[in-house]
């Protein structure tokens, strides 16, 4: 019996102990520091011979413990690889069971943010000849495009078994342009009627057009960025207006979190010219009542770049933000390192409350299990960071044969899974990260079947920590106690200096 190929270890947590997961399982078990301090030596890297020394050194009812739940095994290691492949396929194909939707009603946007992705196609709107731009009337969604999008979601649904209902994410360029409020009125009232409830991800400049469509049953949630102090985040994320969007996105988050029950979601853009000011944002953020609110989500998230070559970077590693701000975040129940954080924390939840195994997958999003974007062009896209382009292009909705599919295009995108990323199947987070971005392998190995690791490793431990801290806070827990003086003592360090 050896430890499982599978197996994955937290970082240390705050004043005691490790999380050990199985990564074929989904078990999740707290072990004390004597154990998993050896595991950690054992598996970063990996030293077949200490496994097996620390196995043998575990107890007999433990090491019966840990063979049920996975983290021991009989199994040889090119075996328990076949089961990822076959675990992987199984589970893409169940989701592609549950195609997911988004709405772009406007591909332009009233900013200008620095490190936008998406402005080749913001700078092009304007010119003759550009395949979506002002002239051609493709840039805004007309109401009539509404009724097709909804057309077509219905076909594609059916087609699943499925019945209307659910959510809808809008996105764009910027959705809540309060110039193009009718169409946008006009989505969600449709989307309403026919059980939808709505997420936007918008830059927030122009919410308070919006308001009355936010909260229960319709923008249920909203993604707003705030990336630093308002001296920072103005010539970061720049209105074309020229007035201070700070100014702006401020007052609306405090109108929605006053009038509204809709879920806030600051996101903060860090990159090494701003994460030394995090502190400061994050005070800032304590001021206003928005930490430790639970109607509040705060997160940071690396800015990505491309080099002369086409290759997608981050300009600053997952794991390095977690190493400069994780024990800022610490004090509080609603700020995060990374999106990635927050997922794992969703998918950890129920395994530490309920008893639950941990939610694996064998897709890394829904762009490779059935992903439709509808945009203003006419067009339906598979990936979000491609709206626009013909690379996730799919198929189109706005025609006299209403939807029309491009099926070598869908194949391609919503078949990439696990169970066909040879690279990926002898990963220990095979069906925890699912294979990385498809679009960013796309853009650095010009194959959207490679893996994009995006230092998971690293933000995943982490991030299997942070949670874990989070809940024996929470709950009664031998180990809470010390959490909890560590956390005070870290706090009361930081606030004298």
């Amino acid at each position: 019996m050896h430890f499982s190929k599978y197996t994955i270890l937290s970082r240390p947590l705050t004043g005691s102990g490790y999380i050990l997961m199985n990564g074929l399982s989904g078990a999740l078990d707290w072990v004390p520091n004597e154990i998993g301090d050896a595991l950690d030596i054992a598996l970063h890297p990996r030293n077949e011979t200490m496994l097996r020394q620390v196995a043998e050194a575990l107890s007999d009812d433990l090491r019966a413990a840990w063979k049920e739940r996975g983290h021991l095994t009989e199994a040889a290691p090119q075996d328990e690889t076949e089961l990822v492949k076959t675990l992987g396929g199984a589970m893409h194909d169940a989701v592609a069971n549950k195609p997911t939707f988004m709405i772009v009603p406007n591909l332009d946007c009233n900013y200008r943010c620095t490190y936008c992705f998406e402005r080749p196609i913001q700078n092009a709107l304007k010119r003759q000849g550009a395949d979506i731009a002002h002239h051609k009337g493709n840039v805004v969604m007309t109401e009539d495009q509404v009724d097709a999008v909804y057309a077509g979601i219905s076909q594609l649904k059916a087609g699943k078994g499925l019945q209307d209902g659910g959510q809808i994410i809008l996105y764009g360029g910027e959705p809540l342009d309060r110039n193009h409020r009718d169409v946008v009125e006009k989505i969600v009232r449709t989307g309403q009627a026919r059980g939808y409830h709505f997420a936007c991800i918008t830059n927030g400049h122009d919410l308070d057009a919006f308001m009355h469509l936010l909260g229960t049953g319709g923008l249920e949630q909203v993604q707003i960025s705030i990336d630093g102090p308002k001296e920072v985040h103005d010539k970061r994320r720049v209105y074309i207006g020229r007035e201070s969007s700070f100014d702006r996105i401020e007052a609306n988050i405090d109108t929605a979190l006053t009038e509204t029950d809709a879920e806030i979601q600051i996101r903060v853009h860090v990159d090494p010219s701003n994460i030394d000011l995090f502190d400061t944002i994050l005070e800032f953020f304590r001021e206003k009542g928005w930490t430790n609110n639970s109607q509040v989500i705060i997160y940071a998230n690396t800015v990505y770049d491309k080099d002369e070559d086409g290759n997608v970077l981050a300009e600053i590693d997952h794991g390095d933000i977690v190493t400069a701000i994780g024990d800022r975040c610490a004090p509080f129940d609603n700020v995060y390192t990374s999106a990635p954080a927050i997922h794992a924390a969703n998918a950890m939840r129920p395994a530490f409350l309920n008893g639950e195994r941990f939610s694996l997958k064998g897709t890394y999003c829904s762009a490779n299990s059935g992903n439709y974007i509808f945009a203003a062009d006419g067009r339906i896209y598979a990936c979000w960071e491609s709206v626009g382009k013909a690379c996730s292009r799919i198929g189109a909705f706005d025609n006299e044969q209403g939807l029309v599919l491009n099926k070598a295009a869908t194949d391609r995108w919503f078949n990439r899974n696990v169970s066909n990323l040879p690279d990926c199947q002898h990963c220990r987070y095979a069906l925890v990260c699912g294979g990385g971005c498809a679009q960013y392998a796309e853009y650095n190995s010009g194959d959207l079947y490679q893996a994009y690791c995006d230092d998971f490793d690293r933000t995943f431990r982490a991030g299997l920590a942070d949670q874990a801290r989070r809940l024996l806070r929470e709950h009664d827990h031998p180990a809470a106690e010390t959490h909890a003086r560590e956390e005070s003592n870290q706090q009361q360090e930081r606030e004298m200096v």
